[in-house]
């Protein structure tokens, strides 16, 4: 195997702890996204509490922020051979892209009166939101697999069902969801709502594309130990 090889660097005490840390950056990751997709099934049923869940999806983004500032450090501190710290600094960033378009997606809804969305369109965005949570929970699962475990295979195996869900994502907006949307907006004549609507269909969106970004990142590292 050649020393360049992305695993090759996995095991070692100074790239051990960023390792460490990315584990824990994923699962903050995660958490913003199950706050954002739990904000999006309140507001569909029109709660009270919308702000407050709102408000715990940022929290969830703050600390994994605050883990990505910790690995940043930690790599510009330390005595990194490219090859590790490339393939960790794309990892953190894309995952943290994730998080950041989920607190995206929750703070406009602030904007929104649920009763003035259409039902279809709040309920689409409610799916929409469950399949990007259930894309990104077998990214953490690749996370731990690849970087606690060594489990090559089954770690591959995980970003193979992220990029199989995403594939699903994008099936469900071009054929339900997209089509609601713009009939809606032709109907109702709301260029606004229907502004800031498009605006948080697209965040919720871009949390399963990150996932796949940052799933093919660790494919290409569990593959370089093939």
């Amino acid at each position: 195997m050649d020393s360049d090889k992305p695993v090759n660097w996995l095991g070692r005490r100074k790239e051990r702890k960023a390792v460490k840390l990315s584990v824990d950056h994923a699962a903050e990751v995660l958490q913003a996204v199950i706050g954002m997709n739990e904000t999006v099934q309140s507001f569909n049923k029109g709660p009270d509490d919308l702000v407050e869940r709102i408000d715990l999806v940022f929290d969830k983004e703050r600390e994994a922020d605050k883990v990505k500032e910790e690995i940043t450090t930690e790599l510009s501190e330390g005595a990194y051979l490219p090859p590790s710290r490339g393939h960790l600094l794309r990892l953190i960033t894309t995952a943290d892209d994730i998080a950041d378009n989920a607190r995206a997606a929750a703070a406009k809804l602030e904007f929104l009166e649920p009763g003035e969305v259409d039902g279809d369109i709040s309920n689409g965005l409610a799916q929409l939101a469950y399949l990007s949570q259930e894309c990104v929970k077998p990214l953490k699962r690749a996370f731990t697999l690849l970087f606690e475990k060594e489990n090559v295979k089954e770690s591959i195996g995980e970003t193979e069902k992220v990029e199989k869900m995403e594939e699903k994502i994008d099936y469900f907006r071009a054929n339900n969801l997209i089509p609601k949307i713009v009939e809606w907006a032709d109907r109702s004549h709301r260029p606004g709502m229907t502004i800031l609507i498009t605006q948080i269909e697209e965040n919720i969106e871009e949390v399963a594309d990150q996932a796949e970004n940052t799933a093919d990142t660790i494919r290409e590292i569990a593959l370089g130990s093939a």
